[in-house]
C-alpha cells in the first residue's frame, strides 16, 4: 500500500507552519526539517533578524520566511500574525518554540564535595533578581499561551478550507500546535536547569493538555514535545562547562548514568519527531506529550 510508504506517511509536501524561536537552536532545525522536506511555506518569528536570515538562508528549498517577532508583547504578536496572514489565508501547524534558560537551581559543588549548608543554600537561592526568574516563565510559558492564542484564527481557517470526507479514505491531519516544552518539565532533581526553567516547562506542559481540551470542539489539535539534552545556542554553555565536544551526538559523549543513550539528541532526532507529528503518520495525535531525550528520565527521580 502507498499509503504505508515513508514519502507519505511523513509527507509534509503544501504544509505552511509558523516556529517561533525559529532563528536558532531547536527552532531552526525544526525549521530546515519542514523545507527540507516539501512544505510550502514556514515562517519564522524570533526577535533576532539577522538568525532568522541566517536561518532562511540555510534552507535547501526556499519557503522559509522570516517574521521579526516577540512572544511576550501581545502588539508584536499581532504584527506577527498580520505579516503571515498577508502571505497566506491559513497555517497547518504552529510550533511554540520561543525558550531561554534560568538561573541556576543548585550551588556549584565544593572541593571537598561536602554538601550546601542551609545558610549557603538560602543564600544562592535568593541571590537571582525577580526579574531574571520571571522573565523564564514570561517566555517559556505565557509566551507559548499567547503565541497559540494569536494564531488561532489562521489554524481554523485551515479547517474551514478541507474537502469533505471521503468514505473510506483517511482525512488529512487536522491543524495543530506544538508547544515546545523540555524533559525538565519532569525531572524532580533540581541542577543547571534551575527552579524557573523547570517550572515554566511543567506550566507549558500542563498548557499542552489543557489547550487540547478547550479546542478539541473546534477540530484543532495540540500536542507537546519535551526534548532533553540536545546542544544548541541556548544550552552550549552546559557542554562547555562539562567539556563535552563534538555537541555530544557520538555514543560515550556521556555516560550512561547521565543520558543511557550515552549521547545528545542530534538534529535528525528533532527533525524525526517534527516529521512524524507533522505528517500524516501523525494525524491521531492530539494532547500526547513526546519526549525525546535518549532515556534521561528513566535515570533520575522523574514522573511523566
Amino acid at each position: 500500500m502507498e499509503a504505508l510508504e515513508a514519502r507519505n506517511l511523513f509527507s509534509v509536501n503544501g504544509l505552511v507552519a509558523v516556529i517561533t524561536g525559529g532563528g536558532s537552536g531547536l527552532g531552526r532545525t525544526l525549521a530546515l526539517a519542514l523545507d527540507a522536506n516539501g512544505a510550502s511555506k514556514v515562517f519564522v518569528i524570533g526577535r533576532r533578524e539577522s538568525k532568522l536570515q541566517e536561518t532562511a538562508s540555510l534552507g535547501l528549498k526556499g519557503s522559509i520566511i522570516p517574521v521579526v517577532g516577540d512572544v511576550t508583547s501581545k502588539e508584536s504578536l499581532k504584527a506577527a500574525v498580520e505579516r503571515v496572514a498577508a502571505q497566506t489565508n491559513h497555517i497547518d501547524l504552529l510550533v511554540a518554540n520561543s525558550g531561554i534558560m534560568g538561573p541556576s537551581g543548585a550551588p556549584p559543588p565544593k572541593p571537598d564535595g561536602s554538601p550546601a549548608t542551609v545558610a549557603e543554600l538560602q543564600e544562592f537561592l535568593w541571590t537571582p533578581s525577580l526579574e531574571d526568574f520571571s522573565q523564564v516563565t514570561d517566555i517559556n510559558f505565557t509566551g507559548a499561551f499567547y503565541t497559540s492564542v494569536a494564531f488561532l484564527s489562521l489554524l481554523d481557517a485551515a479547517n474551514a478550507k478541507r474537502l469533505p470526507p471521503v468514505s473510506g479514505v483517511l482525512s488529512p491531519p487536522r491543524p495543530q500546535i506544538i508547544i515546545m516544552s523540555s524533559n525538565a518539565a519532569f525531572i524532580r532533581q533540581v541542577s543547571v536547569a534551575g527552579y524557573a526553567y523547570g517550572g515554566s516547562k511543567a506550566a507549558a506542559t500542563l498548557l499542552t493538555k489543557m489547550l487540547s481540551t478547550t479546542l478539541l470542539g473546534h477540530h484543532i489539535r495540540v500536542n507537546g514535545i519535551c526534548p532533553g539534552p540536545y546542544h544548541s545556542e541556548m544550552t552550549d554553555f552546559i557542554y562547555e562547562a562539562s567539556g563535552i565536544g563534538g555537541k555530544g551526538i557520538s555514543e560515550g559523549s556521556f555516560p550512561k548514568e547521565f543520558i543511557p543513550l550515552t549521547r545528545s539528541g542530534a538534529p535528525e532526532d528533532i527533525a524525526g519527531v517534527i516529521l512524524w507529528m507533522a505528517g500524516a503518520a501523525g494525524g491521531y495525535l492530539n494532547g500526547s506529550i513526546i519526549v525525546t531525550d535518549g532515556g534521561r528520565l528513566s535515570a533520575m527521580p522523574s514522573s511523566y
